[in-house]
């Protein structure tokens, strides 16, 4: 059999296309990686068979194989820094824009489906496959060498890895993430009934992705069934309990919880998007800024304490009161109407939850003294940076997060854009000393929407466009799996790399510095080489690892 010498093989932060140029295959290549995270590179063989077959043998590394899915991209992003307006640019453009990967429509690999025997499938004449590995418990640091195969009827490969793993352990929950999901979505996608084992057992698939992303918050959103009845103001919780267990058990420790306030609905049933008077989130009719409003919001506060306190649940709730309370206004009256009655809801919130944090996504420091953990989108953040970066010397939480917006060159983790921004948005926290990040997507698929069909998601709130391609969500289901992405993979590595940083910062701040001077400006200026990156993080391991 002769020897494969054509495909492409990458270990870096980028994405890979079914027409992807195929070249010279390497013989031998270098990794590198702490003691408790991953290392993985991603290849594409031509092959005429139906499946090639992977194998790495190792008894000192955990491996994990991929099928990579090509998925759709029917749209570029718009190159704005608004959310509202061209978020997705329908219309046929006649050429790539300089800030996008690919000019489209076009497909790229995304998706990763687990092949747990290393049996890759061929699509269109190539197999396209992630290989991940993780040291097992008790290796020692070191230099280890491993041969990878690749083989069908006539194809052999073989690649000679060279991994480092370095004396360095990535900490946990030094850094706080949150991907808000969708309970509607999983119904839908999973075809399970919601509070039945069947769909318990899809939630913890989920907890499962969302600890290999190191997140460590969940957002659990009030629903109707809270409210046992509207008039005498009665509640009750309990059909979150088996939820909020899946949760705790997989090793997420914050409980995000909310709204209070909605910002009701125009006639014509869209969000009242500019509203100056907000409503109780679960009683759509009832002014906040009413007698009644106030009953209601007391009584619900007060079941949801009771409820907490009865579980032994009162430590690290987040609390959101109203989702980007400062932007979206018509003026000045506007925004402090908006303010007076959030100080109100905060008041009621910390009367009775004593240790609440409150969360909220913002544009401004507006708000000061409502809120706890202040969550700005990174063109808020840039924009106002003096104010935020106070509130940090100040001994407060301020986070950052990204949505439909901004676009163009900004950092953002939409399918045209390189996939090495996904991994530099968290460096961009690093650097800022932000404690946190908020995303909105893992999992926000409306009615009808399948992400194997399109990834562009639908807007419902009447100011703008399509959400750009690949925002509403990072992983791909299917009836009876949950299954990851590049972008997830490259997210998850940002977070390693946070946590990293933060330990570094400690030891030698000098180094901390000098490492994220050459990676990071600012969000929308920044090294763009995956390979540079791949190295600055080499010489991360590096540095800690002398430190010990």
């Amino acid at each position: 059999m002769e020897k494969n010498n054509i495909g492409l093989v990458s270990a870096a932060d980028v994405f890979l296309y079914p027409d992807s140029k195929l070249g010279p295959l390497p013989t031998e290549m270098h990794l590198a990686m702490a003691l408790n995270n991953y290392s993985s590179l991603q290849i594409i063989l031509p092959s005429a068979e139906k499946f090639v077959q992977f194998r790495v043998a190792s008894a000192d590394f955990t491996v994990e194989y991929y099928q990579m899915r090509a998925i759709p991209v029917e749209y570029n992003t718009g190159d704005g820094e608004k959310q509202g307006g061209a978020m997705v640019l329908t219309d046929k453009l006649e050429k790539k824009p300089d800030y996008a990967t690919r000019l489209a429509p076009f497909k790229v690999y995304d998706c990763l489906l687990k092949s747990p025997d290393g049996r890759i499938a061929c699509a269109d004449g190539r197999a396209a496959v992630y290989i991940c590995l993780k040291v097992e418990n008790g290796l020692t640091a070191g230099t280890y060498p491993l041969k990878l195969v690749a083989e069908a009827e006539n194809l052999h490969y073989e690649l000679h890895l060279e991994v480092r793993v370095y004396n360095v352990t990535v900490p946990e929950n030094t850094f706080n993430f949150t991907n808000w999901f969708s309970e509607k979505a999983i119904v839908r996608m999973h075809k399970v009934e919601q509070n039945t084992q069947a769909y318990l057992a899809i939630l913890d698939k989920y907890a499962r992705v969302m600890r290999r992303l190191h997140q460590n918050t969940f957002y659990l959103q009030f629903d109707e069934q809270c409210v046992v009845d509207r008039e005498k103001c009665l509640f009750n919780f309990e059909h979150l309990t088996e939820r909020i267990k899946v949760f705790l058990q997989r090793g997420l420790v914050n409980l995000e919880m909310g709204v209070l306030l909605d910002r009701g609905n125009l006639p014509n049933k869209l969000p009242d998007m500019y509203t100056a008077d907000f409503k109780c989130a679960l009683a759509e009719n009832l002014n906040f800024d009413s007698l009644e409003g106030y009953k209601f919001t007391v009584r619900f506060v007060q079941a949801l304490a009771a409820y907490l306190h009865k579980h032994g649940w009162t430590e690290n709730i987040f609390f959101h009161i109203h989702d980007e309370p400062d932007i979206h206004y018509r003026d000045e009256n506007c925004l402090q109407a908006r303010r007076r009655q959030y100080y109100l809801a905060a008041s009621i919130l910390r009367k009775y939850l004593p240790g609440v944090e409150i969360i909220e996504a913002v544009d401004s420091a507006a708000f000061r003294g409502g809120i706890d953990i202040w969550v700005p989108g990174t063109v808020g953040y840039e924009r106002q940076k003096k104010e935020f970066d106070q509130l940090i010397s100040l001994g407060e939480k301020v986070w950052v997060y990204v949505c439909c917006g901004p676009e163009g060159y900004w950092l953002n983790r939409f399918l045209d854009s390189p996939l090495i921004r996904n991994r530099l948005l968290f460096w961009g926290c690093a650097k800022n000393h932000l404690s946190g990040f908020l995303h909105w997507g893992l999992n926000q698929f409306p009615d009808n929407m399948d992400p194997f069909q399109a990834t562009s998601c639908p807007n419902h709130t009447g100011i703008g466009t399509n959400f750009p391609c690949g925002d509403a969500f990072i992983v791909y289901p299917t009836v009876n799996e949950v299954n990851i992405s590049m972008r997830l993979e490259a997210q998850r590595r940002g977070v390693e790399d946070v946590a990293l940083f933060q330990l570094l910062e400690l030891k030698d701040p000098f180094v901390f510095r000098k490492l994220l001077d050459q990676a990071f400006t600012n969000n929308c200026t920044y090294e763009s080489d995956p390979h540079k990156i791949a190295d600055l993080y080499e010489q991360l391991l590096q540095a800690l690892e002398q430190k010990n």
